[in-house]
């Protein structure tokens, strides 16, 4: 019961504090999921699925936003450029 409480409070964390880097808690609930007993794993998979599924997706959207901006930059410094 402590792991899905646990498991929960991540939950939480994930889905309301952007400040927190997602690819540090993926690869701390890979680990963490490493360390469970069989028994363990099965009744957590569901949630560490979650997480690791919005991780995943979390980590996209950055990426993809971040890419985003670069080219905006970009294009901002091209005009400066022309303007010159």
């Amino acid at each position: 019961m402590k792991f899905e409480k646990f498991l929960n409070w991540i939950q939480d964390k994930l889905l309301n504090y952007p400040d927190i880097s997602l690819p540090t808690v993926k690869l701390f609930i890979q680990e963490f999921f490493n360390c469970l007993s069989d028994k363990e794993k099965e009744r957590c998979t569901l949630q560490i699925s979650i997480i690791n599924e919005f991780t995943l997706k979390q980590i996209t959207i950055d990426s993809f936003v971040k890419d985003v901006i670069i080219d905006n930059l970009d294009d901002l410094l091209n005009e400066i450029k022309k303007d010159d």
